[in-house]
């Protein structure tokens, strides 16, 4: 049994759109932050382009801190994370379903967003970063049992497997017991 997830590709390639990638990225960083800023936005194009965008956000992020240390701008911070959607967005055009990972994708980063600047308008910095952790964690989950339900590794009521194309049970049960139980309470001695 063969079941196929549509995934983004760990490889980004060296098409006009990956190179158009880095040169938004790196020209993102340079404005925000200047030289520093610069470097900054190459270590990230090229975490990107060697570990993937997983690595590139994390390392991107970090970067960004560490490259303006007396404080950042929110205008410079949503600058930079469109650049970051940008990087995210790019290998999404050699899915099988570009579409509606782009439309997850934006949607998700715009609700993350939007609820850390709700949040730290109406309270606290630590807040609101505790807000984002959570919702990151549930979409995080979410997203496993997905990948769970879609494999067919979630177990039915009679302890099998299921198969998610055909529904039929994948474990046969080849033992049986011989051994009779009963309910009456005076064998129980």
């Amino acid at each position: 049994m063969s079941v196929r997830i549509d995934a983004v590709p760990a490889a980004t390639g060296r098409d006009w759109l990956t190179v158009g990638t880095f040169a938004i990225l790196v020209a993102t960083f340079t404005v925000v932050a200047g030289s520093l800023g610069a470097l900054a936005g190459i270590a990230t194009a090229v975490v990107w382009y060697v570990l993937g965008t997983p690595y590139a956000l994390a390392v991107g992020h970090v970067a960004l801190v560490a490259s303006a240390p007396s404080g950042i701008d929110p205008l410079a911070v949503v600058i930079v994370e469109a650049a970051f959607i940008v990087v995210l967005l790019a290998p999404v055009r050699r899915t099988a379903s570009p579409g509606r990972i782009a439309l997850v994708a934006v949607a998700s980063s715009v609700v993350l967003t939007g609820t850390a600047w709700l949040v730290a308008d109406l309270q606290s910095i630590q807040l609101a970063a505790t807000t984002v952790l959570l919702l990151f964690a549930i979409t995080v989950y979410g997203c496993h049992r997905y990948e769970l339900v879609r494999l067919g590794l979630v177990p039915n009521d009679d302890g099998g497997s299921s198969s998610p194309a055909t529904g039929e049970s994948t474990d046969e049960q080849t033992t049986e017991s011989s051994a009779k139980t009963t309910t009456d309470l005076s064998t129980d001695i």
